[in-house]
């Protein structure tokens, strides 16, 4: 999985970690300015496959200077405390929220197996705590500068609260994380991801039009790769999250899970061929999960309001 060009930016990198071993799912990026940063670190199952990337691109680990973490879920994070050991150069940039959870990733990591169940879990790996002198907590706006190219990071909550979007300033392409969804290329298909405990609806409709304010070139999801029609990305996520959750509220406890899954699944997934069914649905259920709590929480708060 060598670091692959992309054709819009002669120093911007894509490398597929071919995470949970499904092909064009997890996308970890190179930017190789006159300062060299990694943005997302897949799990802590793809840290060896990212280094073997970085040396096979002509690299070594310790050329790199910034590790950037697009939230600290464990399939965006997980790799940081793992890829540092061979990097001694590199700090990782992250959400001022995430900071203190990758100094001390216990509660992370067991917060993601309660959500997960313990065979998920398993695939998505662990953490290891990050010195806190190794660490950069970043707030709105601020800027992280390699040389041609000028990072901007931006507070994108709503799939979760430590969530960021990267603007590269050079090429207005933006690093989506998971703020906008999952992209399954060649099926171009758009799926909503809303994973519990703390996703938030309303605030991921605001992060989708402050995208749009930024009027990006493309956009580079995590989950996976260039989009090359942002525009049209976006609005049909604004669309597809209040039609999930709308799905959720009022069918899950008539027909259960596993018909709100296969109505999800229709709605968004019908003409998938180069992503197994099963593979698809496992994510569904995670959106499942998280939107009922959330639809929980916002009853909760109803009625105590």
């Amino acid at each position: 999985m060598p670091f692959q060009p992309l054709s819009f930016d002669a120093e911007t990198h894509l490398a597929d970690v071919r995470m949970f071993g499904q092909p064009a799912f997890g996308a970890v990026y190179l930017v190789d300015d006159d300062r060299k940063a990694i943005i997302e670190t897949g799990t802590s199952w793809d840290a060896e496959r990212i280094l073997e990337a970085i040396r096979r691109f002509g690299l070594r680990p310790n050329d790199i200077d910034a590790i950037v973490v697009s939230h600290i879920h464990l399939d965006h994070a997980g790799g940081a405390g793992f890829l540092l050991e061979s990097m001694p150069r590199a700090k990782v940039f992250v959400h001022e929220r995430g900071y203190k959870h990758l100094v001390d990733p216990t509660r992370l990591v067991s917060s993601a197996r309660e959500a997960l169940g313990q065979k998920e879990a398993e695939i998505f790996g662990t953490m290891k705590p990050i010195p806190g002198d190794r660490l950069v907590p970043v707030k709105d706006r601020d800027r992280l500068d390699l040389g041609k190219h000028s990072l901007v990071f931006f507070d994108s909550p709503g799939h979760a609260p430590h969530e960021l979007t990267i603007l590269d300033e050079r090429n207005r392409w933006v690093y989506t994380g998971d703020a906008a969804g999952l992209y399954f290329p060649g099926d171009e298909i758009l799926m909503p991801i809303a994973p519990a405990p703390a996703f938030d609806l309303e605030q991921s409709l605001e992060t989708f039009r402050r995208l749009l304010t930024l009027q990006p070139r493309g956009l580079l999801f995590s989950h996976y790769g260039p989009h090359t029609k942002p525009k049209a990305a976006i609005e049909a996520m604004i669309a597809a999250y209040p039609a999930w959750a709308r799905v959720v509220r009022d069918k899950l406890a008539s027909i259960g899970e596993e018909g709100v899954m296969r109505e999800l699944y229709d709605m968004s997934c019908r003409a998938a061929k180069r992503y197994s069914r099963d593979f698809l649905e496992r994510r569904i259920r995670v959106s499942i999960a998280g939107l009922a709590a959330y639809h929980e929480r916002m009853e909760h708060a109803a009625r105590n309001g």
